[in-house]
């Protein structure tokens, strides 16, 4: 009996080209492949993929697509309406509401609506996979000077208990995150799953750094200083004054003050890819591992630097650093002294700087490669139901 799938996420990115933003990563990388796989395997099957952005349900099958616009609790009835007449089975794969979409009141009611009807009206035939990308709360204090309202941490934990309720399967990006929900949410470990921040390999080219010249770092994020990005700038200025060739590129929005010489771009992700990624020598995380979030999270440029054969430099974030050691595909500060003597040592060694682009060239196509990703979490979709996919 075919499986259908049901799609809720922020915006629709099917393929990789129209990624405009971090988030899209995982949309068109895991997401999709995830769709696309199960058409391949099974055509009879349909997927169903709302977005929020455009309010716009799409219903996708082997040969084509239409799509129609309307609200997300109609989306979602009508996927579980087409499934039981054609008697399928559906799994809804959902996206954890984050603080970069609207806020908890506009987006509560939706949400969690949603999720009640999935696992009510059709309980037998429907499983529920909840993606918690950036917890809300530890995120909010990552990104903000100042905590979230009372209010506002108790609706974001109403949604927490409510997800981790009606889920079958819950997604997060890290061990670390695996933990700290089982253990603030009394949930069991058992229906969380580790799925990385993948990259899409085949589309980025394995670009070592230049044996010679100037190096080119690159932080692909926003320039915030909540992000120690003021801290970055001013270890590289340091080294410039030195006499060394080191140029810095920031791939995102510009929300800080930047000196002359710091070349600020913002780009489509494919663009990004084939000029501002492929042309720098070391990618770096500059993050405050004293936040919990950024300590216990894995960015996405993390993978991107690894694909593109980049050296990174990190701070001591626990799950980046964690990354980088095991593969041996960079180098970890533990202050930002060392920060600088780790850039001036790739700098000098250019062999070294190779190597380590080598090593997280090879882990990203084993690892976290979104399409390798894909077809592990669909190997588990038939097992939610206790039934052979046929």
């Amino acid at each position: 009996m075919p499986i259908n799938l049901l799609v809720l996420t922020s915006i629709f990115v099917m393929d990789p080209k129209d990624i405009t933003e971090g988030i899209g990563t995982r949309y068109g990388g895991l997401y999709s492949a995830l769709a696309k796989d199960l058409l391949n395997i099974s055509p009879q099957s349909k997927v169903f993929w709302y977005s929020n952005a455009d309010q716009t349900l799409r219903i996708i099958t082997k040969n084509k697509m239409s799509k129609s616009s309307c609200g997300m609790f109609k989306a979602v009835l009508e996927s579980i309406l087409t499934s039981l007449k054609e008697r399928s089975y559906l799994v809804g794969i959902v996206t954890y509401p984050t603080i970069l979409q609207a806020s908890i009141s506009r987006i509560a009611f939706r949400y969690a609506s949603s999720l009640l009807a999935l696992r009510i009206l059709s309980p037998t035939r429907t499983r529920l996979i909840v993606d918690i990308i950036d917890p809300p709360v530890p995120a909010t204090y990552a990104l903000s000077e100042t905590e979230p309202s009372k209010f506002t941490r108790i609706a974001w934990r109403m949604l927490d208990i409510l997800s981790l309720k009606l889920a079958s399967l819950v997604l997060v990006l890290t061990q670390s995150y695996k933990q700290y929900i089982a253990k603030s949410q009394w949930a069991k470990k058992s229906k969380i799953r580790k799925v990385p921040a993948g990259t899409l390999v085949k589309f980025i080219n394995n670009t070592p750094p230049k044996s010679k010249g100037p190096l080119t770092l690159l932080y692909a994020g926003s320039a915030r200083r909540v992000k120690d990005v003021d801290k970055l700038v001013f270890a590289v200025d340091n080294l410039r004054k030195k006499g060394l060739q080191v140029n810095l590129n920031i791939a995102g929005a510009r929300l800080m003050d930047l000196p002359d010489w710091v070349q600020n771009k913002q780009s489509s992700w494919p663009q990004f890819v084939n000029t501002i990624l492929s042309e720098a020598d070391v990618g770096v995380i500059p993050y405050p591992p004293n936040r919990l979030h950024f300590s216990y999270t894995m960015p996405s440029k993390l993978s991107d630097y690894m694909a593109a054969g980049k050296p990174v430099i990190s701070t001591n974030c626990k799950e980046p650093a964690r990354i980088i050691n095991t593969f041996k595909c960079g180098l970890v500060a533990k202050d930002w002294k060392e920060f600088e003597l780790h850039i001036e040592k790739l700098y000098y060694d250019r062999e070294l700087a190779k190597k380590l682009g080598e090593n997280g060239r090879k882990a990203a196509e084993r690892y976290f490669d979104n399409e390798l990703l894909a077809k592990k979490l669909l190997k588990n979709l038939p097992k939610m139901f206790a039934v052979k996919h046929q």
